[in-house]
């Protein structure tokens, strides 16, 4: 057995490095999941930097009409931030195409017409309308707009391979010697670069669309606004440099931190692992994966940023001072218009916000890391954990211990990694550890318990077909706590029976007798089961059931007693709500119950077995279930349940009688439970009645305990068949007085 479990340990820690090393896409996806896991349990964050969002949003759109507006709009936009002191102002836009108001062809017509042939009197008008010509000239007006605020950062986007396959809709773009040049203000200060390193998985360019030459050559810093989501769709990370035609350019966020803090983006390499490191702009460092991405610190859902309508800026409706020394991008948020992208907070979050918050994160320094260090420490911390729980498992013994530490070592490994995350901004791998852990733990539980599942199996088809589940379950968990002969325990009984069943079943005859029993068994049964009760057997119409075994059931007489009454309200349910059932309205049960220790497990013989019990108190429990007849009760139970039921379950009982039952020397103290309930109005006379009657007739003052009987039963509406069979027997005991009497009654039959 050790060996195979050292062969199969040997095997597994084998695999979890293999695998590790190799990183396969389905724990990538795990991977994904535990960090979106990590933003939500941080929970989100208010934003730090000054950093603002003007929306091209669903009202500035039905304000100014659909998109793309006019320039005339944009210009008078970039004006409005501008004179109201934003920092910079980023497009997430790009205006690559000129725009030719309508009015300009008959404008420009007009004016040919009399410069061509018209006299000096026409000289006023084609001022006029020169003036005009100038006025619907909308890219000279956001060009000097963009110039005069000498804060813009133009926005372009670079077509990928993968974008053009996708996209593709018969646009040409120009040849990228031609189109490099017009985004040459995003290209990045590079020191000489490694041969190894221009391999590295930087975003790639096919091609450019850039803005117009004449918005390029205005702007005082451009950056592409490409999105690179992961395999999933979601943005976690997103590039801030990439590669075209053999030149590195830089993202519209990065261009506009170099805006606000006024220094230059360096690409920094490592020298000795020979890829890419970072960006150092002036001293700080921002980290990088080898792809040049930057993982996106988001702080929330969408709008976590102050958001303006472009309308609202443009008409003059937000306050300077709310604009004031903010760094301002400019992007679609309306559905249509932009990109929109799921991220660890949201699943549409507009694009503009992936900037805007990488522009943040840049900001404060508060940049996920993913620390080279620590590589080699996952690696470690992989190994040494399913080491760990390779050797723990088998040493620790049952399946519950082990699971508790896997449990407990695959808990400490992700609470490790939060506190990493959310204290410290480091990013770890928490699927492969997790992984390690729970692979380890299986593949250590299967082999120890394949000995004992043959075994089990063997319990299972031995006994399965003779005792409950519970019991299999039981016998299997633990088979050397059992032994066939069964074990003695204190249980809770309950004996119940149809009154007059043999009656009923003659007149019904066998369909509807089936039919009927079937019908009502079954609520019978869920109701023990429901309250965590062992069901013995079936004797015709009886039912026969206990609680505290197999499994401990620490409230057991409560939840005998709890069932009995819960099985005599199913039963005038069944009477008076299934008339379609033949014989329904003729049922009425009495049940006993009672609490003793007694003897339960398998029984039986060579052929079949049950799991049951036998003892003098289920003997009792069936003389209870006869009692009821006797004295008109529908529970009867005894003083051993009775005095174990909780105080405050508001049990309403009285006390019955003090018999001796047949076959049996030692009296009972006998009580009719009669509901979970407080006595009604008029019942507490009756009962006090009772009561003193009661110790009247045990006193041996047979005179007086007639009186009581008899104005107990008056007491209570209906009558009171006990007060009826204990005046009975005071007749009985005036009429022959005996010698030695105890205030005990024997019955001589059951």
């Amino acid at each position: 057995m050790k060996r195979l479990q050292w062969l199969v340990g040997l095997i597994v820690f084998s695999a979890v490095l293999g695998v590790f090393a190799w990183g396969p896409a389905f724990i990538h996806r795990l991977e994904f999941q535990t960090y979106d896991w990590r933003f939500r349990l941080r929970g989100e964050q208010e934003p730090k930097a000054p950093v603002a969002i003007v929306a091209i949003d669903a009202r500035s759109v039905d304000e100014l009409g659909r998109w793309p507006w006019r320039r005339s709009h944009i210009a008078k936009l970039v004006k409005r931030l501008s004179d109201a002191g934003v920092q910079a102002i980023g497009f997430d836009v790009v205006f690559s195409e000129p725009e030719t108001p309508p009015e300009i062809a008959p404008l420009r017509a007009v004016v040919a017409h009399l410069t061509d042939g018209g006299s000096s009197e026409d000289d006023d008008v084609v001022m006029v309308l020169d003036r005009a010509l100038q006025a619907a000239d909308t890219d000279t007006r956001l060009e000097e707009a963009i110039r005069d605020s000498d804060r813009v950062v133009a926005g372009y986007f670079f077509r990928t391979s993968q974008d053009e396959a996708i996209e593709g809709q018969g646009r040409v773009d120009l040849p990228l010697e031609q189109s490099l040049p017009m985004v040459r203000k995003s290209r990045l200060l590079v020191t000489r670069v490694p041969e190894e390193i221009g391999n590295a998985p930087l975003l790639e360019c096919s091609s450019v669309e850039p803005n117009l030459d004449r918005f390029n050559r205005a702007t005082r810093r451009m950056g592409f606004f490409n999105a690179r989501p992961d395999p999933d769709g979601v943005v976690r990370r997103t590039s801030l440099i990439a590669r075209c035609g053999g030149e590195y350019y830089k993202a519209l966020s990065l261009a506009m931190y170099e805006l606000a803090v006024g220094k230059k983006a360096q690409l920094i390499w490592e020298p000795e692992r020979k890829v890419v490191e970072g960006l150092k702009v002036g001293d700080t460092m921002i980290p990088m994966d080898e792809g040049g991405r930057i993982l996106v610190n988001w702080r929330g859902k969408a709008q976590t940023f102050p958001h303006y309508s472009a309308v609202d800026v443009i008409l003059g409706r937000v306050p300077d001072e709310k604009l004031k020394d903010q760094l301002v991008l400019i992007g679609p948020t309306e559905i249509g218009i932009g990109d929109l992208w799921p991220t660890p907070f949201a699943n549409n979050a507009p694009g503009v916000e992936v900037h805007a918050t990488v522009l943040e994160n840049m900001l404060t320094g508060d940049v996920l890391r993913r620390r080279d260090d620590l590589i080699t420490a996952e690696v470690l911390a992989v190994a040494g954990l399913s080491l760990v729980t390779l050797i723990a498992v088998p040493l620790l013994g049952t399946a519950v211990r082990s699971a508790i530490f896997a449990l407990f070592l695959s808990g400490s490994v992700v609470a490790v990694a939060a506190w990493l995350f959310i204290e410290q901004g480091v990013v770890v791998k928490l699927a492969y550890p997790v992984l390690a852990v729970a692979v380890s733990y299986l593949a250590m539980a299967v082999t120890r318990g394949s000995a004992s599942e043959a075994q089990a199996r063997f319990i299972r088809h031995t006994f399965a077909q003779f005792v409950p589940p519970d019991v299999v379950s039981e016998m299997i968990e633990d088979p050397a706590s059992f032994v066939m002969g069964g074990q003695r325990r204190d249980l809770s009984l309950l004996f119940s029976d149809i009154r007059s069943f043999t009656t009923i079943s003659e007149d019904l005859g066998p369909a509807d007798t089936t039919k009927l029993l079937n019908e009502y068994l079954t609520p019978m049964t869920r109701i023990v089961f429901e309250s965590r009760g062992t069901l013995d057997k079936y004797i015709g119409d009886a039912v026969v059931a206990f609680w505290n075994a197999p499994l401990d059931v620490d409230d057991h007489p409560l939840r005998a007693a709890e069932a009995a009454i819960a099985m005599q309200e199913a039963t005038r349910q069944m009477r008076e709500e299934r008339p379609d059932l033949v014989g329904a309205e003729r049922l009425a049960i009495g049940i006993g119950i009672h609490s003793a220790e007694v003897n339960v497990g398998l029984m039986g013989s060579d052929q079949r077995v049950d799991y049951t019990v036998t003892g003098d108190g289920v003997n009792l429990c069936a003389r209870l279930e006869g009692m009821t007849k006797q004295y008109g009760a529908e529970i009867v139970t005894s003083k051993e349940l009775v005095n174990r039921l909780p105080a405050n379950s508001r049990f309403l009982h009285r006390k019955l009688d003090v018999i001796r039952v047949k076959g049996k020397h030692e009296p009972v103290e006998i009580y009719q439970i009669l509901g979970q309930r407080d006595a009604e109005p008029g019942e507490k006379e009756w009962l006090e009645l009772h009561a003193a009657a009661l110790e009247t007739y045990a006193k041996g003052d047979f005179a007086a305990a007639v009186s009581l009987f008899e104005q107990a039963r008056a007491a209570h509406q209906g009558g009171d068949k006990s007060c009826d069979l204990l005046l009975d027997r005071l007749e009985h005991l005036q009429a022959n007085p005996p010698s030695d009497w105890e205030g005990i009654w024997t019955f001589e039959t059951k």
